[in-house]
């Protein structure tokens, strides 16, 4: 036998290549994305290709004796991970066979040094969910037309690299048994953070990835209300979806300690879950299952998946039951579906993903009256409407006060439902009802303590009203749930800009730009215009007016307006105030193009129509005394009687929502 070489680390069969030193799976030179240990029991087979692997021994050699997890499951889940990655099957395997009661066997012929062939991809006659038997426990796997296995008498071939395959394969195990020693050291695993990846749809049919989408926010969201862990938004997961990134890559972005990840299918009314749960700082399965069920008790399924999930974590969700359940959700899986496909679009401030959002949910609710949630939802998508697109059509606000009134009483344990009427509280068409919007954002975490939505529109309100450092650490609390989170982000910017820190905002609000793109880059404009730096505000302006030259709302024109202060050109500066006031009148964010005017006659020094534009600022929900009192470009109203006036005002109503807010 040839003495091992560095090549030998490379193992070859059919148009795959195992990497153990990379840990990679390649198909003709692709990356196929799998896991640690389905790669790992990948490795036990190829340490002994043609002979069978028990049960047995996988589990005494890939999971801890103290590890609490269901090892039929987690074992059957590995085994049908690894299948899908080799395009593999069940009943007729090209390269892992299984041995009912006993085990597996590698059945391929295993190659060293020698590229893998091109093969084209096999064509499949039919799929359909079959279910084998393994110990009394159903392995999942679709059964595609594949060749016969091979002949008994070649598997004598598989020898010749059996010596050279154990080396390679003793390089992933012994980092794995490295790691698994560190694990045992330790007294517990003990989760207080987790990510819910996105499930991976294995219907076949991409039509159907709003479902895996639609599961996995459900157990995002049960989980999300547990109290002891933190749960991170499906805003942040969901930019995983499909991604080469590896698992500890994900949770280190992420800033977790463990990971649920899994699949779902659906077919002929039937449902399939395969979800498993790793502890990432040993890179452990601890608990995997998988779920089957007719599509009618999908909400019966996840909330116990979820809640199976919550024991294995080590705590509990207040969804214990179908009829609690229920509500929040829904039991008519028509519904449902349309729920699930408006998802992406009511949170979009553009009329075409509104029309669709509107659309998708009011037929969603049409079909099942008591669903909370869609009411919720479409309350949002409402609230949009009359926020941001149709601002002088008065009938949005009172749909969208109507559908969330319904979700709240279909279940007055609805979090969302108390975000929804918070943001319809805090608005011009309400009156910036502060401390209702307050109280319904801190009920609201009461009933979920992850829903970062509620700490963002939170930090949106303190930052408004001049609670910068309540603002701070919602927007901490809201990132550390939702991390990747575009508008979560742009509040950091924010908080920081009021706070007078205008290079530290440059650097928060450089990668927010798609959080209403017009107003990010009056923002950014208004940090530069601080810092001396007005021909690159300039360029901002003119370049998102190319975009947008209406300037629907008025904020370009706003800060035009204060360039042509800075520029010396008066004539423009009267001009752009006049169309700012004229393109902002009955916009949600007016207040923001109001101080703008004001700053611009400030610093052309006329303090008369400077004040008058400041209290309309005020007025308008936009009382930020601390900005007031530190802007330099309001200094030439430091003298002014009035403008010290104005500023006790602000003082004293800044200390009462520091006191009640």
């Amino acid at each position: 036998m040839p003495k091992p070489s560095e090549s030998m680390a490379l193992v070859r069969f059919g148009p795959f290549e195992v990497d153990f030193r990379a840990g990679e799976l390649l198909k003709n030179g692709r990356r196929i994305r799998v896991q640690d240990q389905p790669l790992q029991v990948l490795a036990m087979l190829l340490e002994k290709p043609g002979e069978v692997v028990t049960r047995e021994e996988v589990r005494k050699r890939l999971w801890l004796e103290d590890t609490f997890v269901d090892f039929d499951h987690g074992l059957n889940n590995a085994i049908n991970r690894l299948r899908e990655a080799l395009s593999d099957s069940a009943d007729a395997p090209r390269f892992i066979e299984t041995l009912p009661r006993r085990g597996y066997r590698f059945i391929a012929e295993v190659r060293n040094g020698t590229p893998a062939p091109i093969e084209e991809a096999p064509q499949a006659t039919s799929t359909e969910w079959s279910t084998a038997s393994s110990v009394g426990t159903p392995e999942i796997a679709p059964v595609v037309t594949a060749p016969l296995p091979l002949p008994k008498h070649q598997l004598k071939k598989l020898w010749l690299g059996a010596a050279s395959i154990g080396i390679a394969a003793a390089v992933i195990l012994g980092l794995y048994f490295e790691r698994a020693r560190s694990v045992r050291g330790s007294a517990a695993i003990r989760i207080q953070s987790v990510a819910v990846l996105p499930l991976d749809n294995l219907s076949g049919d991409p039509s159907q990835e709003y479902f895996a989408d639609g599961i996995t926010d459900a157990l995002t969201t049960y989980l999300a209300q547990s109290r002891r862990i933190r749960v991170i938004s499906r805003t942040s997961a969901m930019h995983y979806k499909g991604t080469k990134k590896t698992l500890p890559e994900i949770a280190k972005e992420l800033g977790v300690d463990a990971v649920v990840e899994g699949s779902a299918s659906r077919a002929s009314g039937v449902i399939h879950v395969n979800a498993q749960l790793i502890y990432m700082p040993g890179d452990s399965h601890i608990w995997a299952h998988s779920y089957e069920g007719a599509t009618s008790n999908l909400a019966a399924m996840e909330s116990e998946i979820a809640n199976d999930l919550a024991r294995k974590i080590g705590t509990t969700t207040p969804l214990e039951s179908t009829k609690s359940l229920s509500r929040a959700v829904t039991l008519n899986p028509e519904a449902y579906d349309f729920y699930l496909r408006a998802e992406p679009y009511y949170g979009l401030q553009t009329r075409e993903a509104n029309d669709q959002a509107i659309r998708l949910l009011e037929k969603s609710v049409e079909i099942d009256p008591q669903f909370a949630a869609a009411y919720a939802a479409l309350a949002a998508a409402y609230g949009t409407r009359a926020i941001g697109i149709e601002i002088n059509e008065p009938k949005w606000i009172e749909k969208a006060s109507a559908a969330v009134g319904k979700a709240l009483a279909l279940d007055p344990n609805l979090a969302e439902g108390y975000v929804s009427r918070g943001y319809l509280l805090w608005s011009r068409a309400n009156g910036w009802s502060h401390e209702r919007a307050v109280s319904d954002y801190r009920h609201a975490l009461e009933l979920n303590p992850n829903l970062a939505e509620a700490h963002h529109q939170l930090a949106n309100v303190y930052n408004h009203v001049g609670l910068l450092d309540k603002a701070g650490e919602e927007i901490k609390r809201a990132i550390a749930l939702d991390p990747l989170n575009t508008g979560i982000r742009f509040r950091v910017g924010i908080n920081l800009l009021y706070q007078g820190k205008y290079e530290e905002s440059l650097v928060e609000l450089r990668d927010s730009e798609k959080f209403l793109p017009p107003f990010w880059a009056f923002q950014m404009s208004f940090a530069l215009q601080h810092l001396g730096r007005q021909r690159e505000a300039q360029e901002k302006i003119e370049t998102l007016l190319k975009a947008n030259p209406l300037d629907t709302g008025g904020s370009l024109t706003a800060m035009q307006a204060m360039l042509a202060v800075d520029a010396g050109d008066v004539p423009l500066a009267e001009r752009k105030i006049q169309e700012a006031i004229a393109k902002g009148k009955g916009y949600q964010h007016f207040h923001h193009v109001a101080y703008a005017v004001a700053s611009a006659y400030a610093l052309l020094d006329r303090h008369d129509q400077a004040l008058q534009y400041l209290r309309t600022v005020a007025d308008d929900g936009f009382p930020c005394y601390p900005l007031f009192e530190h802007d330099s470009n309001l200094d030439h109203l430091r003298t002014d009687p009035g403008f010290l006036s104005f500023l006790a005002e602000q003082r004293k109503q800044w200390e009462y929502f520091r006191g009640h807010l």
